[in-house]
């Protein structure tokens, strides 16, 4: 995903996000900051949203300007939930 201003004046501030469904590897971080090298200068951060963190993926993130959020999901995925259900039961708490 790309956070940006729906109309930039000149080149505006965009800010990538990575969302895992599982638990976030160091591979999720260069991935991340490959976008954030690609958007060149106009993204000073990146977020990566995952269900957890190693270690390794901590200090990467902490090096490369990447805010971490944890999430947790209260609602059985089996079978598939509508998107409110899926939205009513996201409880993210950033790192």
């Amino acid at each position: 995903m790309l956070l940006k201003k729906r109309v930039p004046l000149g080149s505006g501030l965009r800010i990538p996000i990575e969302v895992k469904s599982k638990i976030a590897a160091p591979k999720g971080v260069e991935q991340l900051n490959g976008y954030m090298d690609e958007l060149r200068g106009e993204s000073p951060i990146g977020i990566l949203i995952a269900s957890d963190f190693n270690k390794k993926v901590i200090a990467r993130a902490a090096e490369a300007h990447i805010k971490l959020v944890r999430y947790t999901i209260k609602t059985d995925l089996m079978p598939a939930p509508t998107f409110t259900e899926i939205h009513e039961s996201l409880s993210p708490e950033p790192l």
